[in-house]
């Protein structure tokens, strides 16, 4: 099943910056539970693999914003039952704001 899902936090320390320097349609990104999450025990944070002048251009993963709290919850539920997240990437993206959005499309097993 492919999923829509829009990633929040983007205007905290310091992503927005990160979003507009390295984030493009079409690229992978990484999915993370956070069950120990202080906010939110199904958090699911979403970083970007980059190589960046600032790691010597080795590839490293930056930490972009986290999967809408009602989407984070269902995937958690989801994955618990034995569901898997085989794949996902930036669909697309709207710079011309203070907070950047991205939007990814998530592919799943269920």
């Amino acid at each position: 099943m492919e999923y829509s899902v829009i990633v929040a936090g983007t205007g905290f320390e310091g992503r927005a910056g990160r979003i507009r320097l390295a984030v493009k349609n079409g690229m992978a990104v990484k999915l993370v539970p956070e069950p120990s999450n202080a906010y939110d025990a199904n958090a699911i944070a979403v970083y970007l693999p980059v190589r960046a002048w600032f790691t010597l251009f080795l590839r490293t993963d930056v930490h972009i914003g986290y999967i809408k709290r009602d989407r984070a919850a269902f995937f958690t539920r989801k994955m618990q039952e034995g569901g898997k997240i085989l794949s996902a990437s930036v669909k697309s993206t709207y710079m011309d704001r203070e907070h950047p959005r991205v939007t990814l499309t998530v592919v799943t097993d269920w």
